[in-house]
């Protein structure tokens, strides 16, 4: 009796151990057969998980505090190596994942894939004019935050189907239907607020980070981000002093802050200048919830048109 429960022990320890670098985010697969998915973080994660359905265990390392200055641990490159395939955004936003590739396993089956591949994305604001020469990945000088963009995001689940398909050709049907209705009520959302975003009396909004251009680009509004691309960057003095005057310009009532991100330069902003804090999240660190990728969106849509319509 004793003999077996050690067998059993050490069997629960092994299975821990295979999953120790991935989330608690994670698919139960109903087939034996299916796949094994590792994505980089949480849009990847549930962009994938409503596409790939039952067939696949899908789970995510553990960058549900957030992507941004994320580095993988150890066990998650272990979960990486033995996955089948492992989904991220992009090299402009997992630089780490070209290391991760070039230090595969001799014995690694996974198959790397940019779920952001082939789609036009936009320079970050100042970096334009800036000319890839050698030792400069040109990926680097992109804005990231595709996802916040209905449009965008649609393709980049079709393009997520496409390469599941490659790779399982026997459910091909499945992940094309599914990714064809994701699209659909994705740009079911764009054509939901395009007419309401023209009718806001407030064109413009103050974020933590610049994560909506591509969201402000699509509807017609305008963002200014305190700090850059990332919100980890501190923002210099000038800046502030821009963004101050920004917000009495433009008479923003709002400052919008975001989860997992110290809120105190918002703050202060906020107390000189009298305009109230509230969240809209980037949807970069998970959301602690079960609703699907775009009903988190549209939160955010809705949160903006309530504020811009006031």
């Amino acid at each position: 009796m004793r003999k077996k429960s050690l067998m059993l022990l050490g069997v629960v320890v092994v299975l821990l151990m295979g999953l120790w670098g991935c989330s608690q985010k994670e698919t139960t697969t109903q087939e034996q057969d299916g796949l094994t998915i590792v994505t980089s973080f949480y849009p990847m994660y549930a962009i994938t998980k409503e596409i790939s359905g039952e067939y696949n265990q899908v789970m995510m390392i553990r960058s549900g505090a957030g992507i941004h200055s994320f580095e993988p641990s150890a066990a998650d490159v272990a979960a990486i190596h033995d996955a089948d395939i492992f989904i991220y955004h992009s090299r402009t936003l997992e630089p780490w994942a070209k290391r991760v590739n070039d230090s595969s396993k001799k014995d690694s089956k996974v198959k790397m894939i940019e779920a952001s591949e082939g789609i036009t994305l936009d320079r970050v604001e100042g970096l334009e004019d800036i000319k890839v020469e050698e030792g400069i990945d040109e990926k680097t000088l992109f804005d990231p935050h595709s996802w916040l963009d209905p449009e965008l995001v649609a393709l980049e689940a079709e393009n997520i189907a496409e390469q599941l398909i490659a790779l399982d050709s026997e459910h091909a049907d499945t992940y094309r239907k599914n990714a064809q209705e994701f699209a659909e009520k994705a740009r079911g959302l764009v054509t939901k607020y395009q007419p309401i975003f023209e009718q806001v009396p407030q064109k413009t909004f103050v974020t933590q980070h610049t994560a909506f251009s591509y969201l402000a680009k699509r509807f017609g509004l305008r963002q200014l981000g305190i700090s850059g691309i990332s919100p980890d960057l501190e923002p210099s003095p000038k800046r502030l002093k821009e963004i101050q005057d920004f917000v009495e310009e433009y008479h923003v009532k709002t400052i919008f802050v975001e989860p997992n991100v110290s809120t105190d330069i918002a703050q202060v902003i906020a107390e000189e200048t009298g305009v109230q804090i509230a969240l809209l999240d980037p949807l970069e660190s998970d959301p602690q919830n079960n609703l699907p990728f775009l009903t988190n969106l549209e939160n955010n849509l809705q949160t903006l048109q309530n504020v811009l319509g006031e």
